[in-house]
Parts: structure tokens; C-alpha cells; sequence
């Protein structure tokens, strides 16, 4: 049945040029009807492009909305594109909308799939488009009619959603159906997988990770659809692992300073610089470059293939994830049997529950005719990946088959623009020789790189593939006239990045607002970043000329070797060793410590990190302890406890996750440490080389278990034990002796409850409390009015477990340290929106460091050393350039006034990329609630929230203590180092892990343990009584200085310079300049390498025998857990030295020869380059010539040549 009315169409051929030339010259009062199929972006800009032309476009589409590929639906449809629910795309914004319509300015500049939808929407509605879409309509066939050699016309036969069938008659077509509807999935390259117990899938059926948590799963393939399953599913399953047959070279979407990636890349400058240098050369600067983000072969990711020669893969979490021990690299399955795999480097992974997919789509077009798949795999032959020469008149056009480094929405706008063209006669397309020999032409310039033949002839190059075709139709951008008319405007297409809006300025389709669309592009990328006002920075003097610079080149080695004195290193701060007396060493009968006679029996409250640390301590020293927990496992803070708990909601919301205990720490589901294990072990036990560099906090227990276990610790550790207080509250009673017999000896009464409620009391020669300080949190509620009446949910981070149940809502996090940053971005992956509201702003820290590297193990004695001896103001611009360089703080609205020393960074791989996203947006603190809405000190207002996270840190307090021994105010407490009360008559009472280090913990508390007992003991006698009170005031001031004034920045220690303070004490510091002398290797390694805590076991009281060979082996454990996958031997490659020499002299000197045809290498680098292609081979030429004339006649002399 023919709908509508048919336009007759005649056509002309041009034989002089061998061309098939087909022109629409219908009758005016006869439409030119045009079928577009799909309407994705290609059909809606197909739509579009016709109607400005005068056509008479009818779209069809198989669904019941436009979008294609970027319409989420919760299962897939068959014959249709599919995607996962978290995708975002890879390309920003500005690179990748029409030409004629820019994004909205606040739109983020990788958008989520959803709001590119959305902005399909408001494109269709602006140019109303939706009118000529009929929805529900599915393309059957696609034929051409009898007199299609004349006429260049199609029959199309469709079906609507009633299954009835329809036929129509259309003067062209253009495919807009894309090429992600049918998947390839090889099995048959898989043997066994018959066999295989477990679930196998294609990325196309995958949605979210819900349905693999817990599972192990194996992800085959590595391209961009390959990275992102795999990282998501590595948040949710207990292990994954990434199968790549080959590697890839990984790209941020951030480029330097936190920029879109993209628009840094793609510009008309660097393809100009791309012509004319050596390809070896940019490989290597940009191999070089990405490798000191991360060392690619260290991860596992390195290919064999050059930068250059494919694309590379988008991903900003793989690294991470890798660092983290989350997701593993694998080479490709070797086989399936039952439930294991088997890789290709021989290693089996058993129970393996679903294997994905990520394997890639073929280019069907089951509609069109057979005869259009000419290609040797029955692939379509296109020229200029649009028209097919095997048409006798070009009037089908397929739109979007092809593979682009860059956006891909541009590039089929303008093959729409050229293709209309084609249609009206406006413009000619080659002989159909010609065009054949284009395409084969193409194929061998990719077939190195893309051996698929399917591949090898969709790839195609942004910039010059556009400048073709807009060349074609005349709309290519004239950069000469326009460095003469308006240079401006030059400058910013030449160097800047090549949005579409180029192709707007001039020629048919012009449109007036191109020019200022460019002008502002930067304008528009900013925009979202501006949810939160970056206040004025401090006024700061300039020290590039200061003279402490040249005083501190001439004085860094020496300062920096400096160790064997009792001062060393550590003593820069001369302020927190003011008054100290010099320390005492006494035999363990002195009368300051425990009487001999006396069982020495000392109770660790706590048996977390740092109670396990001092019950191996004390029996280091000959002590008995006793350890009460009073939870039914080790592991404190790191223990996570799975629970069922019912959400709020009623019973049938039940979620399994912690129960948060009262009084003791509680931890997200999702929590990794912050330090690496290198640096965060215990002194005498390394965690074991497979284990992750940052540790998920089930890790962190294994480990506790391990060390446990060998030392034997668990015998003497109470569990469901808890102290007591005999009246209300509870406390450990101070009991002093009245017999004059007894006046130098001191006891404490511990009074305790077992899980059956039956107490018990006990007496102890001394006490080390371990139970941290992230027991009590602290919820400022009194600073935000109106919360009472908040219609939401709030709770503290300490309530705060799986981010789950709060999909598609609206989440307020207050508060950006650690913990903040963590449920933002966790909660991101699920919520409609996150808010991130903080007071101060901070400075943000990744785990992945310089190469790949921990962060913290970059810092070692030297760099500690500089940032005593530099002033203060240098050190802090230096660390504030550099993460700066990673990402513009100022851009991001994260920048805080106060300096990077002046507050605890925050450490979070994830959080700049969820901001540059659009997912998390930084706003400042919140003014007031009010209802379920949120109004925060700008103004700005957010309504419908429905959950509020308070970050809001803790207090700490010991309330089983008598408010007199260490009274706690406002979070500071007056302790000797943070670790003696200095009031007691005698010091048998220790606060274990006090402390809020720039670096790991564990290590500092296991030091202040070993101090500890040693005092206990009686070996080390503390200063007197004024003297401590000085060197705590004195603490106390120079944090007060240092820091912004918070309850966070009362227990602030630098990690060197306190583990030296306190090794120096206990006689275990570490002697660099005389290991300098005896034993090069490891002096070098103390003093360059990071400040692991295996240093303080080299020598003097519990020396460890392993202490240098941990040293000296911990890049070996850093590297292990990363050595999953063997990248295969680069391909041979010549040296660069002399080839680079020469090209670039040879360049350079045919670039002054031509230096006349400066204007047609601006408006048109290839006319330039085919002449200094010449000029270079000639000199070249020349050169070698003249050389191997020298040589014969130094060979006939005898003598050499100079």
C-alpha cells in the first residue's frame, strides 16, 4: 500500500565524467520525499538537513522514542541498540554537538546518557523535527524500483506497531540505524565454553552490576564498552578479571589541569604538528606521557601496537581499580572447563559465575540489498563511508558506519550535509573506478594497524575527514582570510579545538551565531563547574628569587644525610624539641618502671591495628598482656560486620550490611585505605606481595589475621569483653596505695562485662588504651537550621553502608575529607544527583602517583628534608602546582583558601572525573533547610532532596576513664607526644593511635607501642613533669599556626618527622650517613626510596634480620600484584636518535626554503607538506650521499673521519 503522495524523479548522467550525477528536479507542487531510518542522532540530524534543504524527510523508527543507541531501556530489544545504564559518553560536549545548536551551557561536559537524551529532545523540539518521525515503525526492506537506473528511486517496506505492512516509494534513503545492534559474539574461538557452568553474555545484555555482587567474573575484550562493565562490575563482585588478547594504550577524559581531553588533542595546530614531525617522534612523547600517568606495562595494559595506530581506550577508573587489587589483569582465555578458566599464560581461575562479552557488533543492514555487501566479508563497500559505487545513482546514503578518533555526532552532520547535496545534484561524486580505487586505498593505510578488514575500512581521522567532505559542499573554514580579517577567530580555530561550529562560518547552511559559539566554547565548559564560589587566595610573596633558594641547593645533601646525631632529620622543627632533656636509658629494675617482683600485667583495650601492635610489643618485652574486645573479632575500624538491617521503609526493605554498634568504629561496605601496604604494615611482617597496593578493607583483616596468627596474639585477646565503670558511666579506676611500702607502686583497677553480663575485676601494673578515634561522630546539627523540619532522611557517614537504596534520588553530602569524597562519588553511580556542600574547599590527592606508583611512596628523607629547610609558602605553591596540574582546583570549585599544609588533604582517585561528569556538583556550605529543600550561603536552592549525608568527622573521648586522667576538650587532649598523660605520678597509662597522620597510621602506633612498653619496662624514663607540659604547648601552638582551626586539626602529625621523634626516643633511628659509608645500597635507599616502616627495624631494641631485604625488595611487592598479564615484546623499533636529528634539521631547513607558501599551509597544510616532503627527501638524500663519499675516502686513507 503507497502512503502519501510519489514524487516521479528524473535524472541525468553525465558520461563525459564517467559519473553517475543524480538531480532531483521534481515539479514544485511535487514533493522530494527522502526516508531516513533510525532516528538516533544520525536520523535527527538526517531530519534536520533535509528540511533545510526543502526536502520531505519521513523518519521511521522501531521504538517509541527518538535517541537510538543513547535511549536506555531496562532489557534489550531485538533488532535495536542497547546500552548499560551507567554510560557516559567519551567525547565532551563541545566537540560533539551539532554545529548549528550548542549544548546547554550548564550541561556537564561528559554527559550521562540520560541528559544527551535530553538534549536530543530539546535539538528535535527547537527544529521541529518530532512531526516527521513515525514511531513504531519498523524498515522491512529496502529495494530499489525497476526503473532505478532512470529514476534513482526505492521501494520501502515498512511495519507499524499493528503488524501491518506498509509500502512506500522514496526518491533516497539515508541509514541512520548504526552499527551496535547486532553483537559478535565469537564462542567458537572459546573451546569448552559448551561446558562452562557459569553464565556467558554479551556487553549487550549487560544493565548494572546489581545481579553479579559477590560473584567472580571474567570480562573478554578490551575496548571501551570492555573497560567501563569491567570497572563497575569490580565495585559490586568479590573478584574481575579483564581478558585482553591485546592491550591498550588508557586515556583520561581529563587532560592537563583537569580539561576535557578532547579539546586539548584535536586541533588543527597538532594535526599540523602530527604532518610534519616524525610519527616515531609523537609516539614516543605520547607513549611517554600516558606512561607517566601510569607505567602501561606495569599495569598489564601495554600493547603491542603504537599510540598512533589505533584508538586508544577512555577509561578514568581502570587504573585505579588495577592499583586497588579490585579488577585483574588477564592475557585471553585459552579454554573453558566447568566453572574455571584457563588464560593463555597457564594460570586457572576456578568458581568463575559469568563470563561477559565485550567482543564488539557487525555492521548489518539486513534491510538493504545483498548486493550493497561487496566487501571480501560481506561488509558494505562505502566510498567515503557513505555512498556505495555499486549504485547506478547515488541516492542511498549511509550515515555514521565508521570509527573515529573523536566525537562521532560532527562527523555524521556533515555526511548528512554532503549527502543532500548529492542527492540535489549540487555536488559530484568521482567515477565509480575512482571511487573503488579510494576505498581500496583506505584499507591498506589501516590494514597495519586494524588487521580486520572490517575495521580497516571504517577508520577514519576527525579533523580530515570533516575538512573533505565540508570542502565538498563549501563550508571548510578559509583560515587565511581569516588570520587577515579576523585574527581572533583565527587563532582560536587554528590552536584551539575544532568544534563543529567551524563548519558554520561560511558557505551553504551558514549560520550568524558560529563566531561567538566559538569565541565562548571555553565559556560553556566552565559553566558547570561553577556551583560553588572559590574564594580570594592569600596574598603571597614571590620566592623564585628568594635567597633561601640558593642556600638550600648549596645545603640539601648535606642536610639530607644527616642522621647519626640524636637530632637528625627530624630536628627542622626546632620548636617541638624546645626544653626536651636528653633521654634516659635505665636497666628494667630501675624504680621509675614495673616492679620485678610484680607480674607486670598490662590490659590493651581495643584489639583493632593498634591493639594488636601492643600485644605483640609487650610480649617483644617480656610483658603479659592482657587484650579486651569488646566486639567477637579482631580488626576494629577495618572490620566490616554483615548484617541484616532493615532500611527505613518498614521490614520489607532489608538490606544486608553493618549494624553500626554503639561505641565502637564503623566503616561503608566499599572502604579502601588511603596508604599502600608498603608504607601502612607492621615493621617486622610485610603484607604478602599478591595482596593489592591499596587494600579493600577485607584485605586489611586478612592481614590482621596473618599477623595474629604468627605471633600468636589471639590467646591473649578477651573477646566480648567490654570495660565498665562500677557506677553510671563507665571508666578504668586510678587507684593510689596508701601503705608507705607501696608508694612507688602504681595499679590500676579494670573492671569489665563479658557478652553474659558477668563482671569482673581485675588489677594491672599498666594500661594502653587502642580504641581510636572514630567512635563517637560528631553531628553538628545546631549549624543548620531548619533541619527539624527536613522531610528527607539524614544520618552521620558513620551510618552510612551501601549506596544502593538510594537510586535515582536527590543526596546532600556535608563535608569533603576522606570519608565525604568516598560516599559522593560512591553514591553518584546510583543517585539522580550528588551535592557535595563543603565550608573550606580542600586539596585532592590520587592513589595513583607518578608512573603508576603509590602516591605515598613518592615522598622519602630528601623531599622531607627540603620541605623543612624551604619556606613554607614554596612548598605549599610547589604541591599546589602540581595537583593543579592534574586538576584545576579553582575550575572545579574545590580550591580552598588556606594552603596545602594548612589542612588535611583529601585522598580520591574518582571525584574529579564524577565532578568534570556532571554527576557530583560542589556546592558551598548549606545556609539553612527547609522542608525537603536546601538553600546553601550562595543562594542557590535544591529542592526534592531526599537524603543528607553529614561527613562531619568525630569526637574523641575515653569514657570509661575518670574525667581526670586525660581530660578531652573540643577534640585536644594534653598527652606527651600524643601518647603519656603527663599528670600521672608514674607513666603507666598510654593512648595507642591518637594521632591523625600526613601518611599510615599503623606504623606510628606501633612505634608509640614499642615506646610504650619500654617505658613500662622501665628502660626509658620520661622528662620531668614542666618539660612535657612545654613540648605539648608547644605542639599545640605550631598546629595551631599551621592549621585552619578545626576539631579535625588537634592531632596532626607529619609521618617522617614523628616516627623519627619517637624512634629517637625508643633508640631504633635509623643511622643514614653511617649506612651511607658501610653499606651504599640500602643508605640510598633510606634516604631516596619512601620511608617504609622497615627502617625503624635495622637496628637497636627488636632489630629484625629481615629488615634490609624488605627494604630493599619492596618495589618487588609494590610490582606483583600488578604482573597478572605478560605484555607480549614491543615491535622492533629502530633507534630515533639520528633519524629524529635529521628530519628535524631537514624540516626545518625545507620549511625556510618554502617559507613563501606560509598562507597555503595555513589554509591547507597538504599543498606545504607534498613540497617539504620533497625537500626532505632530497636533502636526505644529499646528506647520505656526501657521507658515504667520505667514508670510501677514509677507508683509501687509512685514517678516520672526524
Amino acid at each position: 500500500m503507497l502512503t502519501g503522495d510519489i514524487c516521479q524523479s528524473r535524472s541525468s548522467v553525465n558520461l563525459s565524467n564517467n559519473a553517475a550525477l543524480f538531480t532531483l528536479t521534481c515539479n514544485t507542487a511535487m514533493p522530494r520525499r527522502v526516508a531516513v531510518v533510525g532516528a538516533g542522532s544520525s536520523g535527527l540530524a538526517c531530519v534536520k538537513v533535509c528540511l533545510e534543504e526543502g526536502l520531505d524527510p519521513v523518519c521511521f523508527e522501531s521504538s517509541d522514542d527518538i535517541g537510538g543507541l543513547w535511549k536506555f531501556k531496562e532489557s534489550p530489544e531485538p533488532d535495536r541498540s542497547s546500552i548499560y545504564r551507567s554510560l557516559v559518553v567519551n567525547t565532551s560536549k563541545e566537540m560533539m554537538c551539532f554545529s548549528d545548536f550548542p549544548m546547554p551551557d550548564d550541561y556537564p561536559n561528559y554527559m550521562h546518557n540520560s541528559q544527551l537524551l535530553q538534549y536530543f529532545r530539546l535539538y528535535a523540539e527547537h527544529f521541529h523535527l518530532l512531526q516527521h518521525i513515525r514511531f513504531q515503525t519498523t524498515v522491512r526492506s529496502v529495494t530499489q524500483r525497476p526503473d532505478f537506473s532512470v529514476s534513482g528511486q526505492w521501494d520501502v517496506v515498512t511495519m507499524n506497531k499493528n503488524n501491518e505492512e506498509e509500502r512506500h516509494i522514496f526518491d533516497a534513503v539515508l541509514v541512520c540505524s548504526g552499527h551496535y545492534i547486532h553483537p559478535v559474539l565469537p564462542l567458537a574461538d572459546f573451546p569448552g565454553h559448551e561446558t562452562f557452568l557459569g553464565r556467558l553474555l554479551h556487553s549487550r545484555e549487560y544493565r548494572d552490576a546489581d545481579s553479579f555482587r559477590g560473584k567472580r567474573v571474567v570480562v573478554v575484550g578490551f575496548g571501551n564498552s570492555g573497560g567501563d562493565v569491567a570497572v563497575e562490575i569490580s565495585r559490586s563482585a568479590e573478584k574481575t578479571f579483564l581478558s585482553a588478547r591485546d592491550g591498550f594504550w588508557v586515556m583520561s577524559r581529563m587532560s592537563r589541569r583537569g580539561l576535557p581531553v578532547d579539546m586539548a588533542l584535536i586541533s588543527r595546530f597538532n594535526i599540523l604538528l602530527l604532518q610534519l614531525l616524525p610519527k616515531a617522534l609523537i609516539n614516543w612523547a605520547g607513549e611517554r606521557a600516558l606512561n607517566q600517568k601510569y607505567d602501561h606495562e606495569l599495569y598489564g595494559l601495554k600493547p603491542r601496537h603504537r599510540l598512533l595506530d589505533k584508538r586508544p581506550l577512555v577509561n578514568d577508573d581502570l587504573p585505579g581499580r588495577i592499583l586497588q587489587g579490585a579488577l585483574v589483569m588477564k592475557p585471553n582465555i585459552r579454554t573453558f572447563k566447568d566453572s574455571g578458566v584457563t588464560f593463555e599464560d597457564g594460570t586457572v581461575e576456578d568458581n568463575i559465575d559469568a563470563v561477559v562479552f565485550c567482543t564488539g557488533y557487525k555492521g548489518n543492514f539486513p534491510f538493504l540489498p545483498s548486493a550493497l555487501s561487496e566487501g571480501p566479508h560481506c561488509e558494505l563497500m562505502l566510498y567515503k563511508r557513505v555512498f556505495s559505487p555499486a549504485l547506478q545513482q547515488p541516492t542511498l546514503a549511509v550515515m555514521g558506519l565508521f570509527q573515529v578518533r573523536g566525537p562521532v555526532m560532527p562527523i555524521v552532520e556533515m555526511q548528512v550535509r554532503w549527502a543532500v547535496k548529492v542527492f540535489s545534484g549540487s555536488t559530484r561524486l568521482p567515477s565509480t573506478q575512482k571511487m573503488l580505487e579510494v576505498i581500496e586505498t583506505d584499507r591498506r593505510l589501516n590494514m597495519p594497524s586494524f588487521p580486520n578488514p572490517q575495521q580497516a575500512v571504517l577508520q577514519v581521522d576527525f579533523i580530515q575527514y570533516l575538512d573533505f567532505m565540508a570542502e565538498e559542499i563549501g563550508v571548510k573554514p578559509h583560515l587565511w582570510r581569516l588570520l587577515l580579517t579576523d585574527p581572533v577567530l583565527w587563532a582560536k580555530i587554528f590552536f584551539g579545538p575544532c568544534t563543529p561550529y567551524q563548519y558554520r562560518l561560511t558557505g551553504p547552511g551558514q549560520w550568524a551565531g558560529a563566531r561567538r559559539a566559538i569565541l565562548t566554547q571555553w565559556e560553556r565548559v566552565a559553566k558547570p563547574f561553577r556551583s560553588r564560589a572559590v574564594p580570594e587566595p592569600e596574598v603571597r610573596r614571590s620566592f623564585l628569587c628568594s635567597p633561601w633558594l640558593a642556600a638550600c641547593a648549596g645545603t640539601m645533601v648535606k642536610v639530607a644525610v644527616i642522621g647519626a646525631g640524636p637530632c637528625g632529620l627530624s630536628s627542622t622543627k626546632a620548636c617541638l624539641y624546645k626544653g626536651l632533656e636528653p633521654t634516659c636509658f635505665q636497666s628494667s629494675d630501675d624504680i621509675g618502671g614495673l616492679a620485678e617482683s610484680m607480674s607486670r600485667r598490662v590490659a590493651v583495650v581495643g584489639a583493632g591495628s593498634s591493639g594488636l601492635a601492643c600485644i605483640k610489643c609487650c610480649l617483644d618485652e617480656g610483658l603479659e598482656p592482657v587484650c579486651f574486645e569488646s566486639s567477637d573479632d579482631i580488626g576494629g575500624l577495618w572490620r566490616f560486620k554483615v548484617g541484616a538491617r532493615i532500611l527505613k521503609g518498614g521490614p520489607s526493605c532489608v538490606s544486608l550490611q553493618e549494624n553500626p554498634e554503639p561505641d565502637r568504629a564503623s566503616i561503608y561496605n566499599s572502604l579502601i585505605i588511603n596508604t599502600s601496604k608498603e608504607m601502612m604494615c607492621y615493621s617486622d611482617f610485610p603484607i604478602p606481595a599478591h595482596f593489592p597496593n591499596f587494600m579493600h578493607n577485607s584485605f586489611i583483616l586478612d592481614y590482621f589475621r596473618m599477623y595474629a596468627d604468627h605471633f600468636q596474639l589471639t590467646k591473649h585477646i578477651r573477646l566480648h569483653v567490654r570495660t565498665l565503670l562500677p557506677t553510671p558511666g563507665f571508666r578504668l579506676q586510678h587507684v593510689r596505695s596508701i601503705s608507705v611500702a607501696d608508694r612507688f607502686c602504681l595499679s590500676w583497677d579494670v573492671e569489665t562485662e563479658n557478652k553474659d553480663g558477668k563482671k569482673e575485676k581485675h588489677i594491672f601494673d599498666a594500661v594502653m588504651i587502642c580504641i581510636g578515634h572514630h567512635c563517637h561522630p560528631h553531628l553538628p546539627l545546631h549549624d543548620f537550621p531548619g533541619i527539624e523540619t527536613f522531610k528527607g532522611e539524614y544520618f552521620h557517614s558513620r551510618d552510612y553502608k551501601t549506596p544502593e537504596q538510594w537510586r535515582n534520588k536527590k543526596a546532600v553530602v556535608i563535608g569533603i575529607g576522606n570519608s565525604g569524597g568516598d560516599i559522593a562519588v560512591e553514591l553518584s553511580r546510583f543517585a539522580k544527583q550528588v551535592y557535595l556542600s563543603t565550608r573550606r574547599g580542600a586539596w585532592i590527592l590520587h592513589r595513583v602517583g607518578d608512573n603508576g606508583m603509590p602516591f605515598d611512596m613518592m615522598f622519602n628523607r630528601v623531599m622531607n628534608t627540603l620541605s623543612h629547610v624551604l619556606p613554607s609558602d614554596y612548598v605549599s605553591s610547589f604541591m599546589e602546582n602540581k595537583v593543579n596540574s592534574r586538576m584545576n582546583h579553582s575550575l572545579y570549585g574545590l580550591k580552598p583558601k588556606h594552603r596545602f599544609f594548612s589542612q588535611h588533604p583529601t585522598v580520591n582517585d574518582d571525584l574529579p572525573n564524577r565532578i568534570l561528569s556532571g554527576t557530583v556538583q560542589v556546592k558551598p556550605n548549606i545556609r539553612r533547610f527547609h522542608g525537603s529543600s536546601v538553600e546553601f550561603d550562595d543562594g542557590s536552592v535544591v529542592d526534592d532532596v531526599d537524603l543528607v549525608v553529614f561527613a562531619t568527622g568525630y569526637k574523641f573521648s575515653f569514657p570509661f576513664l575518670a574525667s581526670n586522667v586525660v581530660p578531652v576538650t573540643d577534640n585536644h587532649a594534653s598527652l606527651y607526644k600524643y601518647v603519656f598523660p603527663p599528670d600521672l605520678e608514674r607513666p603507666t597509662l598510654a593512648i595507642i593511635g591518637l594521632v591523625q597522620p600526613l601518611g599510615a597510621v599503623m606504623p606510628i602506633s606501633e612505634m608509640q607501642a614499642r615506646w610504650a612498653t619500654r617505658v613500662f619496662k622501665g628502660c626509658i624514663k620520661l622528662p620531668s613533669l614542666p618539660t612535657m607540659q612545654s613540648d605539648i604547648q608547644c605542639k599545640q601552638e605550631a598546629m595551631a599556626k599551621r592549621y585552619v582551626s578545626s576539631q579535625r586539626h588537634t592531632i596532626q602529625v607529619d609521618y617522617v618527622d614523628y616516627m623519627d621523634e619517637i624512634a629517637n626516643l625508643v633508640g631504633v633511628r635509623p643511622r643514614v650517613s653511617r649506612l651511607l659509608l658501610t653499606d651504599p645500597k640500602l643508605g640510598l635507599n633510606l634516604l631516596f626510596g619512601p620511608c617504609s616502616p622497615y627502617q625503624y627495624r635495622l637496628s637497636g631494641p627488636g632489630k629484625w634480620a629481615g629488615a634490609r631485604k624488605a627494604i630493599l625488595t619492596q618495589w618487588e611487592r609494590v610490582s606483583q600484584p600488578l604482573q597478572t598479564r605478560p605484555c607480549k615484546d614491543p615491535e622492533q623499533r629502530r633507534s630515533l636518535k639520528l633519524p629524529l636529528l635529521l628530519s628535524t634539521a631537514a624540516v626545518g631547513l625545507a620549511a625556510y626554503y618554502n617559507r613563501s607558501s606560509l598562507p597555503a599551509c595555513l589554509q591547507d597544510p597538504t599543498a606545504l607538506l607534498d613540497r617539504i616532503f620533497w625537500r626532505v627527501t632530497l636533502d636526505s638524500t644529499k646528506y647520505i650521499m656526501e657521507m658515504e663519499k667520505e667514508l670510501e675516502n677514509a677507508d683509501r686513507g687509512g685514517s678516520m673521519m672526524r
